[in-house]
């Protein structure tokens, strides 16, 4: 409450400053209710309502299709005495839309002053108004609005921040328009695998999983189909139409090799050759859209009437919460990992031996549990239960099938762990796989 309080007083004085300013401005209570009563504590009202007509300056001035992106320093707005260059985005409501734009500025920027993102009704010859979900409004109507203040930046600074903006939202928007198509390949590759393919073991289980995948389970960002012909050595795989979402550009590429972008590589070829129905990996690329990490790659093989492979779908995207949260026993394709696991091991699952293992496969790195197979997994899971009565040093590494990464889980006693020892067994790691270290999560 104290909080509200704090805000509605920064906003009173916007809205005193705003009616003496004599120039049009967003209403102060819409760009500023849901800012950061921190931010806030910085700016006068009479900067605030600086903000507010450049804001409805930048609405005003959005042609209603294209996104409108300007980095501008307002002379007159310094918080605590240094100016901010702000960057505005105002384009159509969606989604992905604040989420991808601050990926990409905290991405290089971290000296963020005020951050706001009013969602607006704009009609013509009316004042903006607050989106309200429970009101009946025109979708074609609907703003996005984003404010960012940061540190000043230098002319050459701003505009490679506004282009670099630029290049997420033209992703956000293949995204988000190519999704009803996406879904309706998923679907169609999904009937061609239960008309077309042989019965093998694990066709139900992919069939579940993608199902699985479709139920809000997973952003799905890029789908691309490559035609696949030949056998071993004269095995060929090429791009067959057009891409969806973000792979409808031809020059985008989710797997390397070497340091190479490339169409296929030797263990895409195995995989099609092979038994299994899918594969799961991590992408080559981070995602520009809805949260700066490494992609999920799922590669789905596709069938003709005879039952022969005759290619690849390849979707990249980001596996919703739910894929970290629900229980891998209630997971197509990890729970199939989780029962092999049980079965091996084959304990009372009410035991203390039969939970411990319950708990260590739950609580699996959710990421390494997708891509792993499930006798490095029994192995693993038996190493880790071994830990919970004697903790000692134990350093269990899986090497991704397209050998571009490893992932290593690393277990120190508690006692024995601080950031120098974190810091050590990063670069030694690094200097073991003659790498680098992308990321580690304690």
């Amino acid at each position: 409450a104290r909080t509200n309080v704090k805000r509605e007083k920064h906003i009173e004085a916007a809205k005193a400053a705003a009616a003496a300013l004599g120039a049009k401005t967003l209403n102060p209570d819409i760009l500023f209710g849901r800012a950061s009563k921190d931010d806030l504590e910085h700016y006068t009202g009479e900067m605030l309502a600086v903000a507010a007509a450049h804001a409805m300056a930048e609405i005003e001035a959005w042609d209603g299709s294209e996104p409108r992106v300007t980095v501008t320093t307002l002379p007159d707005v310094k918080p605590q005495g240094a100016p901010v260059s702000v960057l505005s985005v105002t384009d159509r409501n969606q989604p992905f839309l604040y989420d991808s734009v601050m990926g990409e500025v905290t991405s290089t920027h971290r000296d963020i002053q005020l951050a706001i993102h009013p969602i607006l009704v704009v009609t013509p010859d009316e004042a903006p108004k607050l989106f309200s979900p429970d009101e009946d409004s025109d979708p074609a109507q609907r703003v996005s609005h984003i404010e960012i203040h940061l540190s000043e930046l230098s002319p050459n600074e701003a505009v490679a921040l506004a282009e670099r903006i630029k290049t997420v939202l033209n992703q956000v928007h293949l995204a988000v328009d190519d999704w009803p198509s996406m879904v309706e390949k998923l679907d169609s590759a999904m009937a061609d695998m239960q008309r077309y393919a042989k019965e093998k073991p694990g066709k139900d289980e992919t069939l579940a999983f993608l199902d699985w995948l479709r139920g809000n389970n997973f952003t799905f960002l890029g789908m691309r189909e490559y035609s696949y012909s030949g056998k071993g050595e004269a095995a060929t795989v090429e791009r067959g139409g057009e891409g969806l979402g973000i792979l409808s550009d031809p020059d985008v590429r989710v797997l390397r090799l070497g340091k190479d972008a490339v169409t296929t590589t030797p263990e895409i070829l195995e995989f099609l050759e092979g038994p299994d129905f899918l594969i799961v990996t991590k992408a080559n690329v981070k995602s520009l859209v809805h949260r700066r990490a490494y992609m999920d790659y799922v590669g789905l093989k596709r069938f003709d009437e005879k039952g022969k492979v005759i290619g690849e779908l390849r979707i990249v995207g980001l596996f919703t919460s739910t894929a970290y949260t629900h229980a891998a026993g209630q997971i197509p394709l990890l729970r199939s990992k989780v029962e092999h696991v049980i079965e091996h091991f084959g304990y009372d699952p009410k035991s203390h031996s039969g939970k411990m293992l319950i708990n260590t496969l739950e609580s699996y790195p959710r990421d390494d549990l997708f891509q792993i197979d499930a006798s490095l997994l029994a192995s693993f899971a038996e190493q880790i239960n071994e830990l919970s009565d004697r903790p000692r040093i134990r350093v269990l590494p899986r090497i991704d099938r397209f050998d571009r990464f490893v992932s290593v889980i690393v277990y120190v006693p508690r006692e024995q762990y601080d950031s120098d020892v974190r810091e050590k067994i990063g670069n030694y790691l690094k200097s073991a796989y003659d790498g680098r270290v992308s990321a580690y999560y304690p």
